[in-house]
């Protein structure tokens, strides 16, 4: 599998957040007075595998994949965070002038693209902004540049942090690409059919008098997931991409691939919103596609499919077109777990399992707040009670993790971190802001309007 896009506002890497639990503790927010200068935790290229954003605006997919990166940073007792900007450089930081992205700019400003920031599932810059506002405590950032052809290996790229108390420089981070996706879907098997129906034109499904590539599709889904779009693209044998890209949703160029399963046409063309999802699938699913014949589907032609969820996406390997033995399988079973909550609701799954909750997540204080032991034993952690102490143990893979009810210091692997939230009871169910708990196991925590998506994925 290979990751590549997910609309929904991702959270930290477990990893970097895991480390920097045991690196002065965990304090998430905005809300905080100018004061000592910013230390910068973590800053790192995560993969350029997703379109969440244009040259000049976020949340507006433009059909280019994106550079995504992660920024840690401890901004003490509080300061503002005016401006960050992304430069391109050599292994040693030396300026290669590849590229410049920002989240402010003037507007006579020209050769700057936009940094999309993203802080706990909400973007702060739908466009350039002045300021990206005043933060306290580790804060974990989710940076978004639209590539401009310099999204590529061999590539390094350094941030400016343009702060209230001066400025920081990072160090600097290659370019890579990840081998792996967080989505919970499987391309179970993908091939071609025939070349002799005619159902759909250019940009809606009905006969235009000529025929349509058909192929076939057959998606596992581990949960209940949205897809945002499938996209059919022309390819030579090694994946490298050749004429012809066909896509269910209007973003970037491209012409519609129509949907059906069974009898029921699922997009019947292409969406007005280039945002709008193909849908939410669960369990296995079949899909015929077809796609208008630009005279660039003929035996000989190897195409690849990509599946985007709201998580990330998934690619098969090149197929041959017209070569009866070229069909693309995975019999993968699913390696890693996935629970998703909603905030004030007690339904929940474990992968495609529904359970409920004696107590619904909720929001305190801008915190995000979730069943402990729900959360650990769903990941097969055991979770120990002191009634006496009010203590609550949690051990899994060699991880121990300690917190007492009330107190906002807990013990994580023998180090005691302070907690942005204390733990709380309600009902007798113990209750702690979710990125603790999720990422002192190296969990990864999505959010999307209201929902809650934890995984135990390995990091990519």
């Amino acid at each position: 599998m290979k990751g590549l896009r997910k609309t929904l506002q991702t959270a930290a890497i477990g990893a970097l957040a895991a480390n920097s639990l045991l690196a002065g503790g965990i304090a998430w927010g905005a809300d905080g007075t100018t004061g000592a200068a910013l230390t910068v935790k973590e800053f790192r290229y995560l993969d350029r595998e997703q379109d969440r954003i244009s040259l000049t605006h976020a949340n507006q997919p433009d059909g280019t994949r994106d550079g995504h990166l992660s920024l840690l940073v401890d901004a003490g007792e509080g300061l503002e965070i005016k401006s960050i900007v992304m430069k391109t450089a050599d292994d040693k930081g030396t300026d290669t002038g590849h590229g410049i992205w920002t989240t402010w700019k003037e507007p006579s400003d020209v050769g700057k693209y936009l940094l999309a920031v993203e802080h706990d599932g909400k973007t702060i810059n739908g466009t350039f902004k002045e300021s990206l506002g005043t933060f306290k405590g580790v804060n974990q950032f989710e940076l978004y540049g639209s590539d401009n052809n310099s999204m590529k290996a061999g590539e390094f790229y350094y941030l400016e942090i343009i702060t209230s108390a001066g400025t920081v420089k990072t160090a600097v981070t290659p370019f890579v690409d990840a081998d792996t996706s967080y989505a919970p879907v499987l391309i179970r098997e993908f091939s071609w059919a025939d070349l002799n129906q005619d159902k759909i034109s250019i940009a809606q499904f009905g006969e235009d008098g000529s025929t349509d590539g058909h192929f076939r599709l057959k998606l596992a889904f581990a949960q209940k997931t949205e897809v945002l779009s499938v996209i059919l693209r022309g390819t030579d044998k090694d994946g490298n991409e050749q004429p012809g890209i066909w896509r269910t949703n209007r973003a970037g160029v491209g012409w519609l691939l129509g949907l059906m399963q069974g009898d029921k046409i699922i997009n019947p063309s292409f969406n007005k919103d280039v945002t709008t999802p193909v849908g939410k699938f669960q369990g296995t699913v079949s899909l015929d596609l077809y796609a208008n014949n630009n005279g660039s589907i003929k035996n000989g032609q190897y195409y690849v499919i990509e599946v985007e969820t709201q998580f990330g996406t998934v690619i098969s390997k090149p197929i041959e077109f017209g070569n009866q033995e070229s069909i693309y399988r995975d019999d993968t079973i699913f390696p890693f777990k996935t629970i998703s909550l909603k905030l004030n609701s007690k339904a929940a799954t474990v992968d495609d399992r529904s359970v409920q909750l004696q107590v619904a997540p909720f929001s305190l204080d801008g915190r995000t707040m979730v069943p402990l032991r729900f959360i650990s034993e769903a990941f097969g952690a055991k979770v120990d009670w002191n009634q006496k102490a009010q203590r609550v143990t949690i051990t899994k893979d060699g991880q121990s993790i300690e917190l007492v009810i009330d107190q906002k210091e807990a013990s994580v692997n023998g180090e005691t971190v302070l907690l942005d939230s204390p733990a709380i009871s309600r009902n007798e169910v113990t209750l702690v802001p979710v990125r603790f708990v999720s990422e002192a196991l190296n969990m990864k925590v999505f959010f999307d309007e209201g929902e809650i998506f934890i995984t135990d994925a390995k990091e990519q």
